[in-house]
């Protein structure tokens, strides 16, 4: 089975339009990787950075695996104007959401917590009195 025949496979299946696919590959990606990456990096910048950076390398990977029949026989070249819109939106639909998660959580609070964290015993002190 070729990448084309699976990808039209599962919008069969799921009912969904493609650019909706894209975005939830992209998200989806990105969250997985921020859960893998959890145990190995303790650094949530380095971690929201490397998963950003997986989810840009399988963005183009599926770009590339879109357009490979064109490639192979024609080069880069070869690829018409609409091939190439049409995979800069897939692009942008895969990446946009991540690459805004990413900056949401650099450059605001908003996942921040509000509150500092207080160890279980000083928990449990207040809460017997």
């Amino acid at each position: 089975m070729d990448f084309t025949t699976f990808k039209i496979d599962i919008i069969e299946t799921t009912g969904l339009a493609k650019d909706a696919l894209h975005i939830y590959v992209g998200v989806g990606v990105y969250l997985l990787c921020l859960l893998v990456l959890r145990p190995l990096t303790k650094s949530q910048g380095i971690r929201s950075f490397m998963a950003l950076i997986v989810v840009t390398g399988i963005a183009l990977l599926g770009e590339y695996l879109d357009n490979r029949d064109t490639i192979d026989t024609l080069g880069m070249a070869g690829l018409n104007r609409t091939q190439v819109v049409a995979s800069i939106r897939d692009l942008i639909n895969t990446c946009l959401l991540s690459y805004v998660l990413f900056a949401l959580n650099k450059w605001t609070t908003i996942f921040h917590p509000t509150n500092k964290p207080q160890s279980m015993t000083k928990r449990q002190k207040k809460a017997d009195y």
